[in-house]
């Protein structure tokens, strides 16, 4: 039977299409995402807007093209920060649900974690058991504690490299105040009621792995030589420094960006090294799944191998 997972972000749109093969083989047929910004100015305004709606539903409506290509028997779509947020939310899911036929379910802070912890916990190549997870996206941040035995806790941030962004930096290169603004409200707003004493540290979404690849030198993202490996603080520190003294002209030499994140990466990876002080962290594993994959694995109800 084959599968297709769409992932609504506030930066990117997320599809996975794959097929289950030998009960607990997941055999990938695409894992391709573009971004479309939906939530770009919902902090200031309230509203998404109509050119982030069209940018998106423009990106889905090729998504369903390739799905009827693959013949993809099940589908099943999810929003997230921004469609949770925006007072207009209803029409973009009028849109879209009348315009291709999908019904998009806006899922809480709580499933969108637990999708994220699936995706984790459940991925045999991580082979990962006590975790703290986080998730940087550009409208919120999760960061999630589990185990093989079960999801633990999480908080959710109303916050992520878009809202910082919006919020704090109006000059390019940013100014040194700006990105002193960006950590102390970051320093106010982490917060858990758990510690990551024995923790492994993962780390999925745009911003690590855009870090992974840039740290690599990929000239063409390929998600294999970046899912499961190890990037220490140091090495992440070095590249914020980097980046920071750079315009967002500049950034788009940088081999490994991802075309169209140049303003946000340098907000995402300040917030991914003060999780990292937070917690005390030294290293970080990556995990280019995420809620795609969390859907699947919820969906099909059982640990799998992927393959590709």
């Amino acid at each position: 039977m084959k599968y297709a997972s769409i992932d609504i972000g506030t930066n990117t749109a997320l599809l996975l299409i794959g097929e289950l093969k030998n009960d607990s083989v997941f055999w990938e047929l695409l894992d391709t995402s573009t971004i479309t910004k939906l939530g770009e100015g919902l902090k200031e305004t309230g509203y998404l807007s109509s050119e982030a709606m069209d940018r998106t539903i423009y990106a889905l409506d090729r998504y369903m093209e390739i799905i009827k290509q693959k013949n993809v028997e099940r589908l099943i779509c999810v929003g997230t920060s921004a469609l949770r947020e925006a007072k207009n939310s209803h029409e973009f899911l009028k849109k879209v649900k009348d315009s291709m036929g999908i019904m998009v379910e806006i899922i809480s802070e709580e499933k969108e974690a637990y999708l994220t912890y699936l995706s984790v916990i459940k991925d045999k190549k991580l082979q990962v058991d006590r975790c703290i997870i986080a998730d940087i996206g550009g409208g919120s941040t999760e960061i999630i504690k589990g185990n093989k035995e079960g999801f633990v806790d999480f908080i959710s941030l109303p916050i992520g490299s878009i809202k910082l962004t919006e919020m704090f930096i109006k000059n390019d290169p940013p100014l040194l105040e700006e990105m002193e603004k960006v950590i102390g409200y970051i320093k106010g707003i982490l917060d858990t009621s758990f510690d990551g004493k024995g923790c492994s540290f993962v780390g999925t979404g745009g911003t690590i792995t855009n870090v992974a690849a840039i740290l690599k030198g990929m000239h063409e993202y390929k998600k294999d030589l970046i899912h499961g490996t190890k990037i220490s603080k140091d090495e992440i520190e070095r590249l914020k420094q980097r980046l920071a003294s750079l315009s967002i002209e500049k950034r788009r030499a940088i081999i490994g960006l991802e075309k169209g994140r140049e303003d946000i990466i340098l907000q995402g990876i300040v917030f991914l090294c003060e999780i990292m002080d937070y917690f005390d962290f030294k290293d970080i594993i990556v995990s280019a799944y995420g809620v795609r994959y969390g859907i699947i694995f919820e969906e099909i109800g059982k640990d799998l191998e992927i393959h590709r």
